[in-house]
């Protein structure tokens, strides 16, 4: 028989959650918004960052022993995930949404998504197709699902999808829907369908030049810095090993533990790929 739905609609539900492990606090500032979190599996790992802003947000644990980590922001955050048996969604701090995102990890693989992303509208990730396709020629499966990998300060344009074996390096942007199935490399460009770089050695910044006067526009003509151009170095991520850890995790438990463990892997060029 099938575990009964248990439903987070507010802080004062968390209490009443069985067989599931959550850490979901106000704290300073933390808001739970038009939001719901159900639980028909068990042993699944709810963690929202103390502090965190969930508005039209709603989290689904569909099957058992899956994980989403969700880190806060000064903004709020915009989430609607469907999990199965034993997947991760990760999203790292500071990110903004001028929708909400959809995410279906499946498949025990997972979606990964480092900090300061800025998500345009209707963004969408699938790690699995997710029906079956054969070899007609020895009938063997085809399309196995993938997990998909976005770095740092990656803006995801309007109505960007992201299938399984995505992987974006940080600084990049990806044009209105774009289909991501490959990997992009840091500090490019990238749209089309399938997705393909589009632009090299490039990066954006956050402000919004909708209503900008002229001396806004002559002032934005050029950026001094370079804190958001990417280079791979020493403190470069091996997200290969990275997720081969994750997939030997044997208990949400320990699914939970390598979420907090990538918490504490900040530097700059984490997430670079191929510069």
């Amino acid at each position: 028989m099938a575990a009964p739905s248990q439903v987070i609609r507010s802080y004062g539900d968390v209490d009443g959650i069985r067989d599931n492990v959550v850490h979901l606090n106000p704290g300073a500032g933390g808001e739970l918004v038009s939001s719901s979190i159900e639980f028909v599996g068990t042993g699944n790992v709810l963690h929202v960052e103390d502090g965190a802003k969930l508005r039209n947000t709603r989290l689904r644990f569909l099957g058992n022993d899956s994980v989403i980590h969700l880190r806060r922001s000064a903004r709020y955050t915009e989430v609607v995930a469907t999990l199965f048996h034993e997947s991760v969604l990760y999203l790292g701090p500071g990110s903004s949404f001028t929708s909400a995102a959809r995410f279906i990890p499946s498949e025990r693989r997972h979606v990964i998504v480092g900090s300061d992303a800025m998500f345009s509208s209707r963004v969408a990730f699938r790690t699995a197709d997710p029906h079956l396709v054969y070899s007609a020629h020895d009938h063997r499966r085809v399309n196995p699902s993938r997990s998909v990998w976005v770095g740092d300060h990656v803006w995801l344009g309007e109505d960007t999808l992201f299938l399984k074996g995505a992987r974006v390096g940080s600084g990049s942007i990806l044009g209105a829907r774009a289909v991501v199935t490959k990997e992009i490399p840091s500090n490019t460009s990238a749209g089309g369908v399938p997705a393909r770089v589009i632009g090299t050695d490039v990066f954006w910044t956050r402000p919004s030049v909708h209503a900008w006067t002229q001396d806004q526009t002559d002032r934005g003509a050029s950026h001094p810095g370079d804190e958001f151009l990417f280079a791979s170095d020493a403190d470069t991520l091996d997200v290969d090993a990275l997720e081969k850890e994750l997939d030997r995790a044997a208990t949400s438990a320990e699914r939970a533990a390598w979420c907090e463990r990538l918490d504490a892997l900040t530097s700059k060029n984490r997430f670079c790929i191929g510069r």
